[in-house]
């Protein structure tokens, strides 16, 4: 399991308490952050679906599938800052715990979905962004599979509901709006405007009828899940390579999502002073915070969450796991880091689990429920939900349902001095192609270790970054949050000194790279370029192996191409196909080294195929072409895999 969601997984269990109310429904809903130069990253999807079993592949047994009366699109850049957007509501899901979640994507190339035309869209998945020369694109985002969706592995409980009794923490009552005329989920009790099908009422609070009885109420209770996208390590961008396709960008949604229930989460906020940080192309600072804790093996920390600094220095990283005790907290190291800047790690951050509190309030002839005492999510664009049934919806809402913990407001230092960096990897060692290398700094005082200052998906086809790494030569500000809520900063160089960092990849499947490559400010020039040490199979997995026999349907349609394996909607491994698929006849290529013999290793192909413009390509393969393969290469037991793969 990759490594951001071990610690995301340990402490997001649904509440345990009994539920009231007739039945039991749940919503769930989509936020994340993205890079300052997005300007959008739209997702539309078609359908929820559920599985209690971790190991279960999408074309195994035991999933609870919830196709959307219509599809719903949500823009990551509008979720920057915690906010949530919703997907579905309503969900009747059987009482149980669940461990996995699957988004059904409307593939890009798919026809334009109403909620993504609504939005302003292109393409059901999109990513608009200004590259580093000033350049708008506005491309299509890639799916890897979409026909087999976006596995996310979660624990959610999703208790039996009961009639009678009051509302528990962390449960919703749902009322139905007599003023708009449709029904509305408020799952935090308390509603300060309603977008209907006509629009948003503003904050006015519409009328609202309820059912009661003596001495009792009926109610429905509402499980809030999210799903929490990083467009940091989730958007990668790579090239094609050679002449009339070659140097086409492309943005590619390499999924490593966690989700969170609601009830359960926390946060952290805070604000910078930023008047002086120059802003990217999205009109928000070139500035990240992450949320970050110790691995597994003690020997670095990893990011669990990030978020990016909004346009007036706030930011709020949400949702963030909290432990299942309210009485002990789960502590958090919050690095901010940014071109131009100081980095600043404010240390032992301490979220606890929300508390919430429910009263109910008997009269003569009927009972008040008081619902938790938090605003609601408010709506800001249409939807048209119906009681009883499963429903998209296209929203893009604000996050007013979090009292985050606060690290108070912290003025960043301007560093003048930075430089760029890149990577290599050594002859005969390639990363694997869903890898991230991660550039580290320590602090200086004893048993410290690394922390994570930058980190980039690499481009799966070049075996580099799309666009080099900006880094500070510059001392790191740091210092340790206290319960009060401040903080006391000083200045120091890092351990490995001023302008040097260590690096090293990671990736699914694989165990984390060695801490032992260096790259430090170039004596003379602007850019370093460093070795990235090649990775080692996770404890546990074998070398397996995938045997492609590739057969091109045209001869002579393409002579450049690529095959991706994925598994849950995450990029694995990656071989070229350019050695066979020239050839009228076809040929086999082999896929090395592919993580094997563990619950995870089972993978789905994706072809890209293009014309370079350097042989006689048919001149109908303009661009780039995609094809994905329904068939499962299951590994889970074996170490050898084969798949045929007409090429069309």
């Amino acid at each position: 399991m990759n490594p951001r969601l071990q610690t995301a997984l340990a402490a997001v269990l649904g509440g345990s308490a009994l539920l009231a109310g007739c039945s039991t429904r749940t919503d769930v809903s989509v936020t994340g952050n993205t890079p300052a130069q997005y300007s959008h990253v739209f997702v539309t999807v078609q359908e929820v679906w559920f599985n209690s079993s971790a190991t279960a592949g999408p074309d195994d047994g035991g999933w609870n599938k919830f196709p959307l009366s219509t599809p719903s699109t949500v823009d990551l850049v509008a979720q920057n800052g915690g906010n949530l957007g919703s997907i579905a509501s309503g969900l009747r899901i059987a009482a149980a715990t669940y461990s996995q979640v699957r988004l059904i994507p409307v593939d890009a190339t798919a026809p334009l979905a109403s909620s993504a035309q609504n939005a302003g869209a292109l393409y059901n998945f999109e990513a608009d962004y200004v590259d580093a020369k000033g350049t708008t694109h506005q491309l299509p985002l890639e799916l890897l599979n979409p026909d087999k969706g976006i596995g996310i592995p979660t624990s959610l409980k999703v208790p039996l509901g009961s009639s009678g009794g009051v509302i528990p923490i962390g449960t919703s009552s749902t009322t139905t709006n007599t003023t708009l005329g449709s029904s509305t989920s408020n799952p935090f009790g308390t509603t300060t405007g309603v977008t209907g099908a006509t629009g948003t009422t503003g904050a006015t609070s519409p009328s609202l009828s309820t059912t009661s009885t003596t001495g009792s109420t009926s109610t429905t209770p509402t499980n809030t899940f999210a799903v929490a996208l990083d467009g940091n390590s989730d958007l990668v961008q790579f090239n094609y390579s050679g002449g009339t396709a070659g140097g086409t960008a492309g943005v590619l949604l390499s999924s490593h999502d966690a989700a969170y229930d609601l009830s359960q989460a926390g946060g952290i906020s805070g604000q910078l002073a930023v008047t002086s940080i120059t802003t990217g192309t999205a009109g928000l600072p070139a500035i990240s915070v992450s949320a970050q804790t110790l691995s597994a093996d003690g020997t670095r920390h990893i990011i669990v969450s990030a978020a990016a600094i909004l346009s007036d220095g706030s930011f709020l990283l949400y949702p963030l796991a909290t432990n299942s005790s309210a009485n002990i907290p789960l502590t958090y190291d919050v690095v901010i880091h940014g071109p131009g800047i100081a980095t600043i790690i404010v240390k032992g951050v301490q979220v606890p689990r929300p508390s919430l509190s429910t009263s109910t309030t008997t009269t003569n002839s009927a009972t008040t429920v008081t619902t938790p005492k938090t605003s609601v999510t408010v709506p800001t664009t249409s939807t048209t939900t119906t009681t009883g049934t499963t429903s998209g919806t296209s929203l893009a809402t604000s996050n007013t349902n979090v009292s985050p913990v606060s690290i108070g407001t912290l003025t960043p230092r301007t560093v003048t001095t930075t430089y760029n960096a890149n990577i290599s990897t050594a002859p005969g060692a390639p990363l694997p192609a869903g890898a991230a290398v991660n550039f580290y700094q320590t602090l200086g005082t004893q048993g410290e270790v690394p922390y994570v200052i930058e980190s980039s998906p690499i481009d799966p086809f070049n075996q580099v970054l799309f666009n080099d790494v900006t880094l500070s030569a510059g001392t790191v500000d740091s210092g340790t949050w206290s319960t009060n809520g401040t903080v006391s900063i000083v200045s120091a160089a890092p351990k490995e000194g001023v302008g040097t960092y260590l690096v090293a990849a990671s990736a699914p499947g694989f165990s984390d790279g060695t801490l032992s490559s260096k790259v430090s400010q170039p004596q003379s020039g602007t850019a370093s370029s460093v070795v990235v040490p090649a990775l080692a199979l996770e404890s546990g997995a074998s070398a397996g192996s995938l045997t492609a026999r590739v057969v091109p349907a045209v001869a002579n349609k393409y002579d450049q191409g690529e095959l991706l394996l994925s598994h849950n909607g995450t990029l694995v491994a990656a071989a070229s196909l350019a050695a066979v698929i020239a050839q009228g006849a076809g040929g086999t290529v082999t896929v090395s080294n592919l993580p094997s013999g563990t619950p995870d290793a089972v993978y789905y192909a994706t072809v890209r195929a293009w014309c370079s413009g350097t042989t006689q390509c048919s001149a109908s393969a303009s661009g780039v072409q995609r094809q994905w393969y329904s068939q499962v290469i299951d590994l889970r037991t074996s170490t050898t895999g084969t798949i045929d793969l007409t090429v069309n």
